[in-house]
């Protein structure tokens, strides 16, 4: 049966977008913002941490920041009664 994995969103900031490809082996790139110059991969949870150090140690990578979606409250049923 498959198993699902819990993943975390990473957002990774770089200086040149011809450095892109180069991110693609640390997880699955959902995203690329060629304007803005960020790109949006998915990672195992268990590994987050190991990547993101890897990442931020990039010459080419200005900035590194994990997603905070798992800490938002999804529960929005009390907020659409007025």
């Amino acid at each position: 049966m498959f198993e699902k994995t819990k993943r975390l969103g990473i957002i990774v900031y770089l200086y040149y977008n011809r450095d892109a490809r180069k991110i693609s082996k640390y997880g699955k790139v959902l995203y690329h913002s060629h304007r803005m110059r960020y790109l949006l991969i998915y990672v195992e949870q268990a590994d987050a941490d190991a990547i993101i150090e890897e990442l931020q140690a990039l010459k080419f990578v200005k900035k590194v920041v994990p997603s905070y979606l798992d800490d938002i409250d999804q529960d929005f049923v009390g907020s659409l009664l007025r």
